[in-house]
């Protein structure tokens, strides 16, 4: 069953997303290393919402759930803002050549095995990231 944790877009929010992820991690006895690589990607992720898809000032709702899929983790944020840039999800790709710009979701890469973004019919950013547990 995926559990699900809902805050603000505001930065210092992060501090509570990480304690989160922490006891998350610690109730299903991940490794040390596989719960700082789930720390990261999701510091990555809500790093990059907060600082990139809301202007600056509006507030929002960012959604986080997680779900173990077998030797998989399904780590989706979900938010309201407006739809991501193309040229920062282009760094996604792995065939991507052009460097980022500013803070962006490049070194994702490191932590996840693939990222899927796509906007809902309800106009929701959907952003899906599967790492291994």
């Amino acid at each position: 069953m995926p559990d699900r944790f809902t805050l603000s877009n505001r930065p210092e929010n992060l501090k509570l997303l990480q304690k989160f992820l922490r006891g998350w991690g610690q109730q299903r006895g991940l490794s040390r290393g596989r719960r700082q690589g789930l720390q990261k990607a999701a510091t990555e992720i809500f790093h990059y919402i907060v600082t990139r898809v809301y202007p600056l000032g509006v507030p929002g709702s960012i959604a986080i759930t997680l779900e173990e899929k077998g030797a998989r983790l399904r780590l989706v944020f979900e938010d309201d803002g407006p739809p991501y840039d193309a040229a920062t999800l282009d760094t996604l790709s792995p065939n991507s050549l052009s460097p980022p710009a500013g803070p962006d979701l490049s070194s994702l890469k490191k932590w996840t095995e693939s990222i899927i973004y796509y906007r809902t019919a309800d106009r929701r950013n959907r952003l899906v990231a599967f790492l291994t547990l």
